[in-house]
């Protein structure tokens, strides 16, 4: 298993894992994954595009912001874990979202994937020349910050999220320092 950008490759299992989303976990999906169009091949495509067009390799330019899609897969046809790197931190970023973001297909979760793939996101960063990322989840959320906690996340504080204007959640911040 290893981080693999997202490419078009990759169609059949991040659909298999867009329907996971939306079946087990309508909360994940609704804030992260939904899109004005159902998820198929078309609009998998366009997010192919997108994605594409949101990664500036690793020297972003003045007051914009790189972002790489990843996946990791079990096999060809299962993705264990979706995976996103930005930087440099922005206002929003630095209280929600931070450098690098991963979630877990329901149907792959309680096996030691989350932190496996973001010990792998985190090798992802050292190449890109960070040397701390900032790393967020929900404060109320156990497994996400027991995850943190394990690849070396340094509690920082808890802030309000800016992403989620209905209830304003809590969300803990945690940096990661290489070296």
């Amino acid at each position: 298993m290893k981080l693999e950008e997202l490419t078009l490759e990759h169609a059949p299992a991040f659909l298999a894992m867009m329907a996971d989303f939306c079946e087990n976990d309508p909360v994940i999906f609704a804030r992260y994954f939904q899109r004005k169009s159902d998820w198929n091949e078309l609009e998998f495509k366009k997010y192919i595009k997108e994605c594409d067009a949101a990664r500036m390799d690793w020297r972003p330019k003045a007051k914009k912001t790189s972002r790489s899609h990843y996946i990791v897969r079990e096999n060809p046809a299962t993705i264990i874990g979706y995976a996103l790197m930005q930087f440099p931190l922005n206002e929003i970023s630095e209280l929600d979202g931070g450098n690098l973001w991963v979630a877990v297909p329901p149907k792959m979760r309680g096996k030691g994937n989350g932190s496996f793939c973001l010990s792998l996101l985190l090798f992802e960063a050292v190449r890109a020349g960070l040397r701390r990322v900032l790393v967020t989840c929900a404060f109320d959320d156990p497994i996400s910050r027991r995850i943190i906690e394990k690849n070396r996340g340094e509690f920082v504080d808890q802030v309000k999220s800016p992403l989620t204007k209905a209830n304003n959640e809590p969300i803990a911040r945690y940096w990661i320092h290489f070296g």
